[in-house]
């Protein structure tokens, strides 16, 4: 999959840590178009590959079994 920048790989790579955190705290319970928003805002102008390790990590966090 191509980055929507045309493949090349400019982004910095930097990741608001407490922003990953605050949206993965709430993911479970956003609707569907807010799940995508998030997802965009969090992954906005980032590699391919670094863009696909967050959605993992999203991912990942939606399987677990909440307490």
């Amino acid at each position: 999959m191509q980055d929507s920048n045309g493949g090349s790989a400019s982004g910095n790579g930097d990741v608001d840590k407490n922003r990953v955190r605050e949206i993965a705290e709430v993911w479970g319970k956003l609707p569907e178009k807010e799940r995508a928003r998030a997802m965009a805002e969090l992954t906005r102008g980032l590699p391919a590959k670094d863009r696909a390790v967050i959605e993992e990590y999203i991912r990942r966090l939606n399987s677990k079994p909440r307490r």
